[in-house]
């Protein structure tokens, strides 16, 4: 192999192993000039396919209720709250009292 067609990287290693095993120590080569990037036209098949800049899309945050009228949040709380309340009235005084039997349990040592 001649010197020209090796990769340039390998020719500087080449040369550096020479130079340590003390050999004869050819003139380092000229660094290589960096190459232009040219781009090349697209064809139009290509340009239709990709994707457009995002569109703006309208802000998350819901429009004012007009006034006298009620948001999705408010009318669903009120017809959740009967339910709710219910629940509670049959449920809380259970809870209550097995939570407070727990801890009295936890503080004194009892299970």
């Amino acid at each position: 192999m001649t010197r020209k067609a090796l990769d340039p990287n390998l020719a500087s290693i080449l040369d550096s192993i020479r130079a340590t095993v003390g050999g004869d120590t050819p003139p380092p080569a000229p660094e290589p000039e960096p190459e232009e990037i040219v781009e090349e036209p697209e064809a139009p098949a290509l340009t239709a396919a990709k994707p457009k800049a995002p569109r703006k899309t309208a802000p998350a945050v819901p429009p004012p209720a007009v006034s006298g009228g009620k948001t999705v949040e408010e009318f669903l709380a009120e017809l959740i709250r009967p339910q709710v309340d219910a629940w509670l009235k049959a449920n809380l005084p259970e809870l209550i009292q097995k939570m407070a039997a727990d801890e009295i349990a936890r503080l004194t040592g009892r299970k």
